[in-house]
């Protein structure tokens, strides 16, 4: 009560489970709703997807329902877009082709506040220039391209 209205709140919708086996596919639960939020008074709504994941289009789904709830009462929507999966190295969960696309998706899902984990040079999929993505800030740059 003491910050009431001083703070923004982002109340995070799904949340993983660290109990859960590392052998299983990697999911989130949904653990909170868009009508929380309002009867908390957050500003925004966050949701975490996992590209790659056997059950990313599931996760997919969710996001693309409650992104449209929460911006039909005015809440802004942060989407974390992490990817992992039983296609993807460990390595190349922070690939910057693949951040580039968990990126992409999380724009397409429709989030105003995209956060994705910073994007190194290996190269999953994709056939870059490297010139392109040798600094940090030309691959941050390439991520944000992918966006739009």
């Amino acid at each position: 009560a003491t910050y009431a209205g001083m703070l923004p709140l982002i109340l995070k919708l799904n949340s993983s489970n660290s109990l859960h086996s590392k052998d299983l596919t990697s999911d989130q639960a949904i653990t909170s709703s868009v009508k929380d939020a309002l009867r908390l008074g957050c500003l925004a709504v966050g949701f975490t997807i996992y590209p790659g994941s056997a059950k990313c289009f599931d996760m997919m789904e969710e996001a693309r329902g409650i992104i449209a709830e929460a911006k039909s009462y005015g809440l802004a929507v942060v989407l974390w877009s992490y990817p992992r999966g039983e296609g993807i190295s460990k390595e190349g969960e922070t690939a910057v082709d693949v951040i580039a696309y968990a990126a992409h998706m999380a724009a397409l899902l429709g989030a105003n506040i995209i956060k994705v984990k910073l994007p190194t040079k290996y190269l999953e999929r994709e056939k870059i220039e490297t010139e392109n993505i040798e600094s940090l800030s030309k691959r941050i740059e390439y991520v944000k391209r992918s966006c739009f």
